[in-house]
């Protein structure tokens, strides 16, 4: 499936502006972004960032990391495998600290679910196009939660565009979608009446 969505080099720079792109060739750009483990920087702070020069050498320094996990990765185990390899490469005249903040289970949901597929029908009955399931990364612990402890399949339906710029500064929604997305739920509210009778 992620291979009948190819997001080309090309493509990735213009969307994100990245000068070039990194990661693990083994995999394509669409794979890597959607689909494999990250470990992202989200903050650094460190001496002096106010206006004007500063010859100092900072005291302390701190960094906030997360990770997107995926299939049956643990995140204690990840924690614990990351904490280990950043004390590992810590010089003897630093002193380090790792402590984790929170953790949030992968999941994973089937694609060939009832729920699921009466997505796929409301989708194409929305659009007017079969859509293609791809995996997308993202922090939402409680789909995890809903699934493996309570055994209910979570469906995520999106309606935006990859250049809607999602969580960014200049992130935008067009009146289209947002009544593509209205039509394509109601179908799919009709669509789930059916699979319970």
């Amino acid at each position: 499936m992620i291979a009948r969505n190819p997001l080309s080099e090309a493509q990735f720079k213009q969307a994100t502006g990245v000068p070039a792109l990194w990661g693990d060739t083994h995999y394509t750009v669409r794979e890597r972004v959607s689909a494999r483990p990250t470990l992202d920087i989200n903050g650094l702070w460190s001496g002096w960032s106010g206006p004007g020069p500063k010859t100092i050498i900072p005291a302390k320094a701190g960094a906030k990391l997360s990770s997107r996990l995926v299939g049956n990765q643990n995140p204690q185990n990840i924690f614990e495998l990351l904490k280990s390899y950043i004390e590992s490469i810590t010089p003897p005249t630093v002193q380090v600290e790792v402590r984790l903040l929170t953790t949030g289970e992968p999941a994973l949901i089937a694609f060939d679910l009832p729920e699921m597929q009466a997505a796929a029908r409301a989708y194409e009955r929305g659009w007017g196009h079969t859509p293609i399931f791809t995996r997308g990364g993202g922090s939402i612990p409680v789909v995890a939660d809903f699934y493996k402890l309570m055994g209910i399949p979570v469906v995520m339906m999106g309606y935006g565009l990859d250049d809607d710029g999602l969580h960014a500064p200049n992130e935008s929604y067009s009146i289209e979608m947002f009544h593509k997305g209205i039509a394509t739920a109601i179908v799919y509210m009709e669509e789930l009446a059916l699979l319970r009778k």
